[in-house]
């Protein structure tokens, strides 16, 4: 199997990474928007400085609290454990609270200082415009295989070369282990959420963000990006 569907290859995902280590450095961010009652996740990916240097990924989870302890004891998802340990930040209530996930997004974007914001239309314009009257620049960000293609053999390689360190984040574990990837007839390929065994919210966001990054190397000015999926 393909290293982004098999669980061997997401133990490569290096550990290293900590928020503390972040602030002033250059980032591409990406929201992926649940449905009411499940897992939202915020990514940021922080593109290497130097040729070297590993790419870092610090991912927040969104969960309505009520759905949280439902969800755990349900499908035996730690989402519990998660929470306690700081993985997964518990939104009150029984739907996703969109309001604490903006000011969650926009106290990061404080440290990361963020300058355009890409979204999926699909499910987010109503966030996005809301960003937009806080200033934020907004670029969509369709998941179709024309954009999500190149972008996911990227992460596959950083997989199997060791080179994305996610910060020991077990729910981002979790989801790669999901992952299912569908193929389009040129060989294409793409996550795919409706043959995935479980959430991989974090995983396309991530594989967005690092679409958005391989964009910015053919502008001439270097683009520092949040995205929605």
């Amino acid at each position: 199997g393909r290293a982004l569907d098999r669980p061997s290859g997401l133990g490569r995902l290096r550990r290293s990474g900590r928020s503390r280590d972040l602030r002033g450095r250059n980032y591409f961010g990406v929201l992926d928007l649940s449905t009411t009652t499940d897992v939202t996740a915020l990514a940021w990916v922080f593109p290497p400085e130097d040729e070297d240097a590993l790419w870092l990924l610090l991912s927040r989870y969104f969960v309505p609290e009520e759905h949280l302890r439902r969800r755990a004891e349900r499908d035996r998802v730690p989402y519990d454990l998660w929470t306690r340990h700081g993985f997964i930040e518990a939104t009150e209530g029984n739907v996703v609270d969109y309001g604490a996930i903006e000011q969650r997004i926009l106290a990061d974007s404080a440290l990361f200082q963020v300058r355009e914001i890409a979204y999926d239309p699909w499910n987010a314009t109503h966030i996005a415009l809301r960003l937009q009257d806080e200033g934020a620049t907004m670029v969509e960000f369709r998941q179709g295989f024309r954009s999500m293609a190149a972008p996911t053999r990227e992460l596959e390689k950083l997989i199997v070369s060791r080179k994305l360190a996610h910060g020991g984040n077990p729910v981002t574990r979790w989801m790669a282990a999901n992952v299912a990837v569908a193929q389009d007839p040129a060989g294409n390929l793409k996550p795919a959420k409706d043959k995935s065994t479980e959430r991989i919210d974090g995983i396309v966001a991530t594989i967005m963000a690092i679409g958005r990054d391989m964009v910015a190397q053919e502008e001439p000015q270097p683009a520092y990006s949040m995205f929605f999926v």
